[in-house]
């Protein structure tokens, strides 16, 4: 038992003893006050009144009123007795309840855990746990360069059966195919309901195309035999389709989708159960090896900073720069980020690449500012990033390895980011912001934030998502939006920042409504920075012509 319950028990102790040590305590000012009434009404009956000498006289003269005497002693003797055994009694109550209302909790949180993984029908698992643990295979065989093969198996006709015979008969037959499914496919193998009438088969390790074949066979003759219902026999019939890691797809969903395709060209053709295997080769399947080069290319200094401006619309100034990293594969040549930084997430690396572009950036505010130039350097940081414990302490060793101050970084978190963990994420916030590091809410309006959390975050800017000023000209209900996300930045002594600006026209709306700060590629597109300073001094001549 821990110090707490022990405390909470000895507490609840106290309390029911002082009740009850509250209860003999009545009894004896009941005893005493009949003992002076009787020694009162002896008194008055022998001596004729009730002086001092009388009562005493009374006392002497009746043995009653002796053992009269003695009573309260005894109710506080046994109300202390009662007091200590009610207590000691309902504190074991208490102790057995807690141990059986914590084993009744564990239970209910086991079946909770089995219920989010586990079809309640079939008793297979579930689309969701069976896709998570066909990311664990993939993840796996990317490491021992195997393959991974996905059958897709669909019953034909289902819908009919659920129409003709009821959703209880069709509950029957997916029961049965799950029985006859869960006999034919190999040991190792994960079996899972995909959909209503759809199953999946995960095979890991695959050792040929043709164990894929093999595997469709005996799932064939175990469907094979009439299934009885009611008294009938129904023939069921099946399409399959199959796909293997990492020759039609590299992660469980496009391996799932692969198979899927392949099935349904099966469903098509129409006839007996058949499986066919995937021939798609998807963009993936290009780029499967870039989990392995990543580690490499963040080592190897691969990766570069591009950055792209932002402009104090007031001003006409540049305010700051967006880092935004990017890959010179030294075969494939640039790499946008869309196609690495998923994977990044998938295999770990992604604190990694974090902190080489928080190491690069610093490292750019600090050649900047040596060249007369003191801009705000902004960076985008996830939340697995942000709440790492080292995260605050590895960021100021960046700042005073460089000697800046940390008011040269604006750190953009998604409003996702924010409400993830709030309590630690205040925390950590707040602590950032205690060195003079600005925060900014990127792609404000697209999450689900609450303000009465958000006012409490030490924040600098709101920067509006790109998707509403898109549209701002042409829809007045994007053009409201955009119009009331400033004056609520407005309003929280905020700056607000619209990323996205591709015309001038949306750059002058946004000057009317009083944004404060512009991004997008009518400004400037993200570039290198030797093209960034090539840049400023361009924009330094225009405004000299201005």
């Amino acid at each position: 038992m821990d110090r707490s319950r022990r405390l909470r028990l000895s507490t609840l102790s106290r309390v029911l003893r002082g009740r009850v040590t509250r209860t003999a305590y009545y009894g004896l000012a009941i005893a005493v006050i009949a003992i002076i009434v009787a020694t009162l009404a002896n008194a008055c009956l022998q001596e004729g009144g009730a002086t001092l000498g009388a009562l005493w006289a009374a006392q002497l003269a009746n043995p009653t009123l002796w053992f009269l005497d003695g009573m309260p002693f005894v109710f506080l003797l046994w109300g202390q007795y009662v007091g200590l055994v009610v207590s000691t009694e309902a504190s074991a109550m208490v102790l057995d309840e807690t141990e059986t209302l914590r084993g009744d909790n564990a239970v209910l949180a086991a079946e909770a855990r089995r219920s989010q993984r586990i079809d309640p029908l079939t008793g297979l698992v579930n689309r969701g746990h069976f896709v998570d643990s066909l990311e664990a295979d993939i993840e796996s065989a990317h490491l021992n360069k195997a393959q991974v093969g996905v059958i897709v198996v669909d019953l034909d006709g289902f819908s009919e059966i659920n129409q003709h015979y009821g959703q209880a008969s069709g509950d029957r037959v997916l029961i049965t195919m799950a029985h006859r499914l869960g006999r034919a496919v190999p040991d190792t193998a994960t079996l899972g309901r995909l959909d209503a009438d759809r199953f999946g088969v995960a095979i890991v390790p695959l050792t040929s195309g043709r164990e894929l074949e093999r595997v469709a066979d005996r799932i064939k003759q175990a469907i094979a035999p009439p299934c009885p219902l009611d008294g009938m026999s129904l023939q069921l019939a099946a399409s399959a389709g199959g796909a293997r890691y990492p020759d039609n797809a590299v992660d469980a969903h496009g391996l799932i989708d692969a198979a899927s395709q392949a099935m349904h060209e099966v469903k098509s053709r129409g006839g007996d159960f058949s499986m066919i295997c995937s021939t798609r080769k998807v963009h993936g399947v290009v780029m499967h090896s870039l989990s392995a080069e990543l580690r490499r290319a963040i080592q190897a200094n691969e990766l570069v900073l591009h950055l792209q401006p932002l402009v104090d619309v007031s001003a006409s100034t540049v305010y700051g720069v967006e880092a935004l990293v990017r890959w010179e594969h030294p075969r494939r040549g640039l790499i946008m980020p869309g196609d690495f930084i998923p994977r990044a997430e998938r295999s770990g690396l992604m604190n990694d690449l974090t902190f080489w572009v928080l190491r690069r950036a610093v490292e750019h505010a600090a050649e900047l500012r040596r060249g007369g130039r003191d801009l705000r350097v902004s960076i985008n940081v996830s939340a697995r990033s942000l709440l790492r414990p080292d995260f605050p302490d590895t960021l100021v060793a960046l700042l005073e390895d460089e000697e800046l101050p940390g008011s040269a970084l604006t750190l953009e978190l998604t409003e996702d980011t924010l409400m993830a963990d709030q309590a630690r994420t205040l925390e950590i916030v707040a602590r950032l912001a205690g060195i003079g590091v600005h925060i900014s809410i990127d792609d404000f309006g697209t999450g689900y934030s609450q303000l009465a959390y958000l006012k409490r975050l030490p924040v600098s800017e709101i920067k509006i998502d790109r998707s509403f000023l898109e549209d701002m000209l042409e829809s007045d209900t994007d053009l409201s939006i955009v119009s009331a996300t400033i004056g609520l930045a407005h309003a929280l002594n905020l700056r607000a920042v619209g990323e996205g600006v591709e015309s001038a026209g949306q750059l002058e709306r946004l000057r009317e409504l009083g944004c404060d700060l512009i991004q997008g590629y009518y400004i400037g597109r993200p570039m290198p920075i030797e093209q960034f300073r090539q840049w400023l001094s361009q924009w330094d001549r225009r405004r000299l012509m201005q």
